[in-house]
């Protein structure tokens, strides 16, 4: 079951990943992108794995 927490990295990942290819931002912009979001990324992993102490974990 995809939940927000999978949506939320999905988009961010393909972002990440294509807006390097685009003419959209200079590099210094698409810098600081990259790093925020990366900020992003991590402050929300941690809310999850520390604060709610909720990761997904499947086992095969």
């Amino acid at each position: 079951m995809m939940t927000t927490f999978h949506i939320i990295h999905l988009i961010v990942g393909i972002w990440l990943a294509l807006v390097n290819f685009t003419p959209v931002m200079s590099p210094t912009t698409l810098a600081w992108n990259n790093v925020i979001l990366g900020i992003v990324v991590a402050v929300y992993n941690a809310y999850y794995l520390f604060a709610r102490k909720n990761v997904d974990v499947h086992q095969s």
